[in-house]
């Protein structure tokens, strides 16, 4: 079971569109089971989640753990995507600081 695991500063005020960007399972190669895990290091982040057409959550506001996500209390995202399908984690940070979005996904092969 592949896992993508990272995290990423999201400066003030902008918008990172795919924080999966350049990752080999940014498209994915099989069928897949997805399990999303995502926290944030202080209020204000904001995160849509996309698996293909899917639309996993618009507007979620992370878990203030200031850590990477631990299974499977961190995990509140789940889908079934396709072979070729787009992971999309878009970032919203509406503070005026930088935060940092910490975040894994899970991809088991179906």
């Amino acid at each position: 079971m592949p896992l993508i695991q990272s995290s990423v500063s999201i400066a003030a005020n902008t918008v990172t569109d795919n924080v999966l960007t350049g990752s080999q399972f940014e498209f994915l190669p099989y069928d897949a089971s997805l399990n999303f895990g995502m926290t944030a290091s202080a209020t204000g982040l904001i995160v849509d989640a996309y698996s293909g057409q899917d639309t996993l959550c618009e507007g979620l506001a992370p878990s203030l753990q200031n850590r990477f996500p631990i299974y499977p209390d961190d995990f509140n995202l789940t889908d079934v995507a396709g072979a070729g399908e787009r992971i999309k984690l878009r970032v919203r940070n509406t503070t005026a600081g930088a935060l940092t979005f910490f975040y894994a996904v899970q991809v088991n092969p179906i």
